[in-house]
């Protein structure tokens, strides 16, 4: 029984325009010659993409840095305005943590990867902060509160005043 497919041979000696080409016709190629080519000024290169990546790496890297610092330096004066025995602030490798005996330890860390501060408060459990450079605060994107506003709550209730923490 003969094949209703024409052999390879059939193919290659019938005229060009009868052939049926797959992914490469005249229509295809039109409609991809018509896309405009992106030019220099609308289209970025993989340099200056990666030179923006490294200037936003760095101004999270110092904003982190500065509130983990102001942080160290605010929980180290409560423990000495406190005078409290059985509390402990460390800042090392951009890792804050603050143990404060029976009411617990909080850690709170830069997440790189992320552009993010993560804390672990024995009050509220874990949390994630972005930083809004509009606003110049560290918040949180499920509750919308931000770090100032969680540590002082928590701070304030866990010893019973007003207990500030400037973050900028």
């Amino acid at each position: 029984m003969a094949s209703a497919w024409p052999t390879a041979a059939a193919v290659r000696s019938a005229p060009a325009s009868t052939r049926r080409t797959f992914g490469t016709s005249s229509r295809s190629s039109r409609l991809d010659s018509s896309k405009p080519e992106p030019t220099s000024s609308t289209s970025k290169t993989r340099a200056q993409i990666d030179a923006e990546e490294r200037k936003l790496f760095h101004e999270y890297e110092k904003t982190a840095t500065h509130t983990l610092e102001e942080l160290a330096i605010r929980f180290d004066d409560i423990g000495e305005e406190l005078g409290l025995d059985d509390y402990d602030v460390e800042y090392a490798n951009g890792v804050l943590t603050i143990s404060m005996g029976e009411k617990g330890t909080y850690v709170i860390n830069k997440q790189p990867p992320n552009k993010q501060i993560w804390i672990s408060s024995p009050v509220s459990g874990p949390e994630r902060f972005d930083y809004d450079y509009v606003k110049k605060e560290w918040f949180c994107k499920h509750t919308k509160e931000t770090l100032g506003t969680l540590l002082n709550r928590e701070i304030s209730a866990a010893f019973g005043g007003e207990f500030a923490m400037p973050i900028s």
